[in-house]
């Protein structure tokens, strides 16, 4: 007797093997396939979805391409309004989204809407945008918080801050702002001269304006004294 199986017997064994098993490896295939296309599918909307998003911070952009100096027309910040709404609530999760909150926190800014601004800011922080924007949309916040009188919210913010070096020199110049403006001239002037000695060699403007800022301080703590010889007088 052959120890090879014959055509009739290899076809019934291959017969009963596929009645076991066939319908598993119609699965596997099935679920491979449509995982590819699946995954295919995804990319395509992906890519779309990314394309949709530029066109409408693209517009949203030229909306708002007014000429320096000259203000926005009522029916350009209308249409801009509309846009920036809906990058955050169709592209929350890009940089498209975020993008728009932080151009529409300046708009604010610029027209002394301090409480959209601080709602925009808020908004992109909700996000997790990743640490880069997050710094400045942090000491942005500050700043609009310190500006509508709410200074230990802005202190309080920034001191929970962890700032990369290349903005720890702003994050203390703001501080001192607020400390400033607090009435803290002794702590406004430490955190002045951090911000001064963390710039770099070629930041001369705002090394400028820092010691501007030093020697005010200066000169108001002189006078302070005067006045107080004097008073003694």
């Amino acid at each position: 007797m052959s120890e090879e199986m014959t055509e009739e017997e290899q076809l019934e064994a291959m017969k009963r093997w596929w009645k076991e098993n066939g319908k598993w490896v119609v699965a596997t295939v099935v679920i491979a396939v449509g995982g590819y296309f699946g995954w295919g599918a995804y990319q395509d909307q992906q890519q779309a979805k990314a394309a949709a998003g530029s066109a409408l911070y693209t517009e949203l952009l030229d909306t708002l391409g007014v000429q320096e100096g000259e203000s926005l027309a009522d029916e350009n910040r209308s249409e801009a309004r509309e846009l920036v709404e809906q990058l955050k609530n169709e592209h929350a999760g890009t940089g498209y989204g975020v993008n728009a909150a932080l151009i529409r926190a300046r708009w604010a800014v610029s027209e002394s809407d301090l409480d959209t601004a601080e709602s925009e800011l808020r908004w992109v922080l909700e996000q997790e945008p990743g640490s880069a924007v997050e710094q400045v949309a942090t000491l942005r916040l500050a700043r609009v918080l310190s500006a509508a009188g709410n200074s230990g919210e802005a202190l309080t913010l920034l001191n929970g801050a962890n700032p990369g070096e290349s903005m720890a020199s702003e994050y203390a110049e703001v501080r001192g702002d607020i400390l400033l403006k607090q009435g803290d001239a002794d702590a406004a002037r430490s955190a002045y001269q951090s911000a001064m000695d963390g710039l770099g060699s070629q930041q001369q403007n705002r090394q400028m304006l820092l010691q501007m800022k030093l020697d005010d301080i200066q000169q108001a703590g002189t006078g302070n004294t005067t006045g107080s010889e004097e008073n003694a007088s």
